[in-house]
C-alpha cells in the first residue's frame, strides 16, 4: 500500500512538473501530444486540459512529426534509453 501510493505521488509530481512547461489548449477537437522533456520514449497526450504521460514500447520512440511511437526516429540530445546496458554472463569452463 506505501509503494502505491508513493508511485501515485511520484505521477502526481511528473504531471506538476509537465504541466508547468507544458500546457493543454483549454478547447480542441483533436488530440493534443507533446514530447517529453528530457526522454525521447516518452510524451504526453491532452486529455482534456490534463496531460498523461505515455511511454513507447520498447526499441520505439516518439515522433513529433507523426506524434506516433515510431522506429528510427532522431531524438537530437533526448535520452534514448534509461535501462542500463546488459552485459553477457560469462561461462565457466567445466574440466
Amino acid at each position: 500500500m506505501k509503494r502505491f501510493i508513493t508511485s501515485i505521488a511520484i505521477g502526481f509530481a511528473v504531471m506538476l512538473l509537465a504541466s508547468a512547461e507544458v500546457k493543454c489548449p483549454e478547447t480542441s477537437d483533436d488530440s493534443v501530444y507533446f514530447p517529453h522533456e528530457a526522454e525521447c520514449g516518452k510524451f504526453y497526450e491532452c486529455a482534456g486540459r490534463s496531460l498523461v504521460l505515455f511511454e513507447c514500447p520498447p526499441g520505439t520512440y516518439f515522433d513529433t512529426r507523426l506524434n506516433i511511437c515510431n522506429w528510427n526516429v532522431d531524438c537530437g540530445n533526448l535520452l534514448t534509453s534509461t535501462v542500463p546496458p546488459t552485459t553477457p554472463a560469462k561461462e565457466e569452463n567445466e574440466e
